[in-house]
């Protein structure tokens, strides 16, 4: 194999060490994975014939303030097209996000500063496409994490898009192909709801069949995302909002008022209180902010977790 490496230029701030610390406390061995001070991925890369597996690590090579990523080609099956492979690297490390306005805005309001202000510069990976994105939402639906951490395991394993490296095995998302051809018994170790595994393999269905076209997600706005996602039978406004902001990267977020856990950590930072708070209290909260109101609920998620954790 030729080795390939390219650097990357995030905007800043960008805090590429906040980010695998957080990756490393709450993640098991799925999809983003931390080894050696460093980011790993299995990608399905673009080749000269047909998509190859494209195994990447990313190091830390700057400052907050003036970032700087090496991204390295450690392994690889089949060809693989090294500029598809920085354009995905770059989706998912939302190298390109500017959330330079934000952190302007939250400096001005003092309770969203200090849920803001120790996380200056982190991104959180997105999905590597929106199928990716919308059925890893559908397995948690409803799930404790870790619950759903096996879960997915056990689903990247069942597929076996995987790529072996030092002894480690990495692993690529299932296609919807994939999924689509498989049955509610053949998925039954997820140990999810029957309706959820379903729809699992029904969106699958639609998206290989070429009658739902989710990547095209991407290139829109995420309301026309939000309402084709939740056109479809079985996806709501917290399966949606999550797909978006997985998908898309977070400066497309929602608010996502009915997720008990942004609930949970609206009423601590900005109530000091314990416990989960109406839905209709979370909007209320956010919206004082505005256009930055998906941003704050974003970073209030990002904060409890990284309190909890």
């Amino acid at each position: 194999m030729t080795e390939f490496v390219a650097e990357l230029r995030p905007v800043p701030p960008y805090n590429f060490p906040l980010m695998l610390d957080m990756l490393g406390r709450i993640t098991s061995p799925t999809l983003d994975r931390v080894r050696d001070g460093a980011y790993w991925r299995l990608l399905r890369v673009k080749g000269s014939l047909s998509p190859g597996l494209a195994l990447i690590r990313v190091t830390d090579t700057g400052t907050i303030d003036a970032p700087r990523l090496k991204l390295a080609l450690m392994a690889a099956q089949g060809d693989v097209d090294g500029a598809d492979m920085i354009d995905q690297v770059s989706h998912i490390l939302g190298v390109d996000e500017d959330r330079g306005g934000f952190y302007t805005f939250a400096r001005t309001q003092p309770e969203l500063w200090a849920i803001v202000g120790p996380l200056g510069g982190i991104r959180w990976p997105c999905a590597a496409t929106v199928f990716e994105a919308l059925a890893v939402t559908i397995i948690e639906q409803q799930i404790a994490w870790t619950t759903a951490l096996r879960a997915q395991r056990w689903l990247l394993e069942w597929a076996a898009n995987a790529l072996i490296h030092e002894d480690e095995t990495y692993f690529a998302f299932p296609t919807p192909d994939q999924v689509a051809a498989a049955t509610v018994e053949a998925l039954t170790p997820l140990k999810i709801t029957f309706k959820r595994m379903r729809l699992l393999i029904e969106v699958a269905r639609m998206a290989a069949e070429g009658a739902l076209d989710l990547e095209a997600l991407r290139l829109g706005t995420p309301q026309n995302a939000y309402a084709v996602l939740t056109a479809i039978k079985g996806i709501g406004h917290w399966t949606a909002t999550w797909t978006i902001t997985r998908s898309m990267g977070a400066g497309h977020a929602y608010v996502g008022d009915n997720d008990v856990a942004l609930q949970a950590a609206v009423n601590r930072y900005f109530y000091g209180s314990e416990g989960r708070i109406p839905a209709a209290q979370v909007s209320a909260t956010f919206a004082r902010y505005g256009v930055h109101a998906g941003l704050a609920a974003h970073y209030t998620i990002l904060r409890w977790v990284l309190d909890k954790y």
